[in-house]
């Protein structure tokens, strides 16, 4: 095999490989909130309804201490200092979808009891939206900053400042995933107290789907220069 002709199967693998990621980054999303749509048809077999749910687990595994706060936003379920923020649909709704947002974002308050990898990425995401602001007034002056001779160096600097700080987003939006990944498997774990066979495996597929987002977004981040993937802050 001729040197053109693998350079030529590099290229066009590199392409395909390219085309693949950008679909990830730009349609994720979507796909995700296809899913959601799906899972939240499919009733729960279970006598519990979700804020039965949440009360069974907040006494079995947080002694009772997490707070639910009901909220009007559809997909706005979170955890947050020992609060537990929950759509209308969410807690009212008896659908998988609703049992596997619940347990995933108790998977998150599993991590704020036993550790403080939470805090930590909370406090590290205020410090990066902070250095945030400098990465492209970092990257302009330093690219002005190369054409002057005797300026050349702080030139590199700053751009390389400003490299520093994208590589620093991309790093917190691996461990983002990581966190995300490790809240899930709690998750499986609430859920296999009450779901077993084609609905706990449903609920875990479900669960991979919403870590595919986190996937999509780093993948933003990194092409975001390209201009060919969908905007996303750096520090989210």
């Amino acid at each position: 095999m001729s040197l053109e002709l693998i350079i030529l199967i590099g290229v066009i693998a590199l392409a395909v490989l390219l085309c693949f990621l950008l679909a990830i980054a730009n349609y994720a999303g979507e796909r995700f909130y296809e899913k959601y749509k799906e899972i939240d048809k499919i009733e729960a077999w279970t006598d519990l309804m979700p804020l039965g749910y949440i009360n069974k687990l907040n006494q079995e595994h947080f002694e009772g201490k997490i707070q639910v706060v009901q909220i009007s936003t559809l997909a706005g379920d979170a955890y947050s200092k020992g609060k537990l923020f929950l759509s209308t649909n969410t807690i009212n709704k008896n659908s998988l979808a609703s049992y596997t947002i619940i347990s995933h974002e108790l998977g998150h308050a599993k991590q704020d009891r036993d550790g403080k990898k939470l805090k930590r990425l909370t406090v590290a995401r205020k410090l990066g939206r902070f250095i945030g602001h400098l990465l492209f007034p970092f990257l302009i002056v330093g690219a002005v900053l190369l054409f002057f001779e005797n300026l050349f160096w702080i030139g590199v600097g700053a751009l390389a400042g400003g490299g520093l700080i994208f590589l620093i987003a991309l790093v917190l939006k691996l461990i983002t995933i990581s966190i995300e990944k490790d809240a899930s498997r709690n998750a499986i774990i609430f859920l296999k107290e009450v779901f077993d066979g084609k609905q706990l495996k449903t609920c875990k597929k479900f669960l991979k789907d919403a870590r595919l987002t986190y996937w999509a977004d780093f993948l933003r981040a990194l092409f975001f220069w390209t201009a060919m993937s969908k905007k996303t802050k750096l520090f989210n």
